[in-house]
């Protein structure tokens, strides 16, 4: 029953939103938590953790001293 209902309500959402479930979905992050109607909060540090996170954060500096 559950199935279903997931299955029906991925009927009503749009290509935008479907991509940000998957996007949860697959996300590293555990901390995440619902705190509001849409709202959602993450640690931090477990953010500036990830592989993703450290990949932006070298690219930045690439730009940055690159730009000197």
């Amino acid at each position: 029953m559950a199935n279903f209902l997931k299955k029906l309500l991925l009927l009503t959402v749009s290509e935008q939103e479907k991509k940000i479930l998957v996007a949860l979905q697959t996300s590293e992050i555990t901390s995440r938590r619902v705190v509001g109607r849409g709202t959602l909060t993450v640690d931090a540090i477990e953010v500036t953790r990830t592989r993703k996170f450290k990949e932006y954060a070298d690219q930045a500096s690439l730009i940055v001293n690159n730009s000197r």
